[in-house]
């Protein structure tokens, strides 16, 4: 059990927090390709504490930019997302997915204030029907994270996010937690009823699984196993891959290729991919 001082360090995901800090060192995902429209309607999207809005421009790049227009606080997201900008509708303020302010329709024809004027903004990128951004400090972002799941040919992968009223500590720790399954989710089979040399039948058979861990370099590897048949054991490997990747075992080995990502919308909810 975590300490409560231990527990606020690694579920605050805010900036200048020590967590919100590190994440903020990866690309994070963002939110779906297929929720932003080219010249469609601004999505609001809350990411590590912080509210931004996101937008397809004409040219089909996706921004993040800061939810509210520097200028008087409007918020972008009521804006008109058109001709490669998304516009403030207050005072028409336009801004391109890097942030730049590109037009001051207020300012005299002469004024060059609008090149002095920039929003904070955070590159993007797609990969798997993904929006990926990052929020760090590097000139050069990281490359983005090889999962083989994130990285399959079109056609050969689905996506889904799920909202989650929880911090994504609680999330995380729940999808690797092996021993679970033998009380929430099989909790009222018999496992005389099962068939023998299964992963029903030795999760039930056995509700009291023995754990071995691996550090890793990308984070941690586990494997909680059970007795199974010819005194051998049945395993089932986990995966964890900073920050916040999870690589659970399947019923089957080689059936499915997977990533679950829980990602920290704030201190109290995150989504789920």
């Amino acid at each position: 059990m975590l300490s409560t001082e231990d527990n606020e360090t690694v579920t605050r995901v805010g900036p200048g927090t020590p967590m919100g800090t590190l994440m903020r060192q990866y690309w994070v995902p963002a939110l779906l390709s297929r929720e932003v429209l080219t010249d469609g309607d601004p999505v609001r999207v809350l990411l590590l504490g912080e509210k931004l809005i996101a937008f397809r421009d004409t040219a089909g790049k996706v921004g993040l930019i800061q939810n509210h227009c520097p200028h008087r606080g409007a918020s972008l997201f009521f804006g008109r997302n058109e001709e490669a900008g998304l516009r403030c509708v207050y005072h028409g303020w336009k801004f391109d997915v890097t942030g730049q302010c590109i037009d001051m329709p207020n300012e005299p024809a002469e004024s060059n204030f609008k090149t002095k004027v920039k929003a904070v903004a955070y590159p993007c990128t797609e990969r798997g029907g993904i929006v990926w951004t990052y929020m760090g400090p590097r000139a050069t972002p990281p490359p983005l994270p090889d999962l083989e799941a994130n990285m399959l040919p079109d056609g050969d992968w689905q996506v889904n996010a799920t909202l989650r009223s929880c911090n994504w500590l609680q999330g995380l720790e729940g999808d690797i937690d092996t021993s679970h399954l033998g009380f929430l989710h099989f909790g009222v089979r018999d496992p005389e009823k099962t068939i023998p040399r299964t992963f029903d039948y030795y999760t039930i058979k056995e509700r009291q699984p023995r754990y071995e861990v691996v550090d890793t370099e990308y984070g941690a590897m586990y494997g909680p196993y059970r007795p199974a048949h010819d005194n051998q054991n049945y395993w089932r490997i986990a995966q964890f891959l900073f920050p916040f990747y999870v690589m659970i075992p399947s019923f089957v080995l080689g059936l499915q290729v997977m990533a679950r990502v829980w990602v920290p919308m704030d201190d109290e909810h995150m989504m789920f991919y």
